[in-house]
């Protein structure tokens, strides 16, 4: 699939996912998964506990189903390919959190959203903001288009 195709693809189903049902992470992952070919239930459940920066605030859920995809296209295979397994993903995976951070200056759920993800009265107040969600609706999108720039120019 060329990548502009891919891009408009990817962009749309994961803005659609996260808009919808919520769940960045599993967002960005999924619109990849059906649209590459890809499923697989058990990395996709695995995925939601990556939402609202791993329930914490940390690093952007958006951001780390990201790094999934591009790990499910460049990884390590098996352990026993070592060191030299994993060196494959390091430039396209560093290549998306750079542009993470020079896109957004942060990586951190947290500061992106305002929210304390330990504290729920915090998280309900985010759920039912429009705007914030929006927001996070638009990381997302972007963030599936640039994985997909990565992955087909690597």
């Amino acid at each position: 699939m060329p990548q502009e195709e891919l891009r408009r693809k990817v962009g749309v189903l994961a803005s659609k996912y996260e808009e919808e049902f919520h769940g960045c992470s599993q967002a960005v992952l999924l619109a990849f998964q059906e649209t590459l070919g890809l499923k697989d239930d058990l990395l996709f459940r695995a995925a939601g506990s990556l939402a609202g920066g791993m329930y914490s605030g940390l690093t952007c859920g958006a951001l780390t189903g990201g790094l999934l995809v591009i790990g499910t296209r460049v990884g390590r295979r098996k352990m026993e390919e070592g060191l030299e397994g994993l060196l494959e993903s390091f430039d396209p995976a560093q290549r998306l959190v750079k542009w993470f951070e020079a896109e957004y200056g942060t990586t951190s759920c947290r500061e992106l959203t305002g929210t304390d993800w330990f504290d729920m009265n915090q998280v309900m107040l985010f759920l039912r903001s429009p705007d914030k969600l929006k927001e996070c609706v638009e990381r997302v999108r972007k963030t599936a288009e640039k994985v997909a720039e990565i992955i087909t120019s690597s």
